[in-house]
């Protein structure tokens, strides 16, 4: 019942919005941050705590858009039903009686149901959710398309105009020199990185020395990994 009254608790805050633009709407405040911060005179132990608090958002940014996307598969029946009941981590769910009235009694959708019940933060879990769009497959046609990664920094300086939708190029370009992605083992890498710490830096509060590259590294990677999602969404919505 616990899981389901949060559902309720959670629609007080959640707004219907383009789950990319508020992905890019936090990224794009989450780094000016970050880059005041480490342009400043604040001593270095400061600037780590930034990057440190910098990557947890960064998970919640994730996080909050793989949630929203998938609700969207199921609302928009962008995928069988029969493929949402396969995976094993809903199957597992029952409810019982007073459970189901309660579901019944506040509209408590499919998507939120399930959306509630899968582990968003479980980099393994994610991938199997989203095998039911062919993720995997989706992400190699595009890193194998050059074009559609991240441009490398001499690329970026090449570009004359950046508006707000180009932002996250331009991030990369403010905080050059890193490496580009360009293949799968990088980036599930890094996500793995990026969710492992962030669950220990909340609850358990303990230090870690998180240097830029590694924010420019994990940022990367889930930028790529945003936009495989992204492009494989807006293909099935055709």
């Amino acid at each position: 019942m616990n899981k389901l009254k949060k559902i309720i608790s959670d629609r007080e805050w959640v707004r219907k919005s383009d789950p990319l633009k508020v992905f890019d709407g936090r990224l794009t405040n989450m780094a000016l941050l970050i880059g005041a911060t480490i342009q400043s005179d604040l001593p270095s132990l400061a600037k780590i705590e930034a990057r440190k608090q910098y990557l947890v958002m960064l998970v919640t940014c994730y996080e909050t858009y793989l949630r929203e996307m998938f609700k969207i598969l199921i609302d928009q029946k962008l995928v069988s039903l029969n493929k949402i009941l396969e995976l094993k981590k809903l199957k597992e769910v029952k409810f019982t009686l007073e459970e189901l009235g309660y579901i019944k009694n506040n509209n408590i959708s499919l998507s939120e149901l399930s959306a509630e019940y899968i582990n968003f933060q479980n980099f393994e879990e994610i991938m199997t959710v989203f095998s039911i769009v062919n993720f995997k497959l989706e992400m190699k046609k595009r890193l194998e398309n050059k074009d559609d990664v991240v441009p490398s920094p001499e690329e970026i300086s090449k570009i004359k105009k950046i508006d707000n939708q180009n932002f996250i190029t331009e991030f990369f370009k403010q905080f050059s020199l890193h490496k580009k992605a360009t293949d799968e083992e990088f980036i599930y890498h890094k996500i793995k990185l990026l969710l492992k710490p962030r669950h220990k830096i909340i609850h358990k509060n303990i230090g870690i020395d998180i240097g830029q590259n590694d924010v420019l590294d994990m940022t990367l990677a889930v930028y790529e990994f945003i936009m495989t999602l992204e492009k494989i969404i807006q293909g099935l919505q055709k």
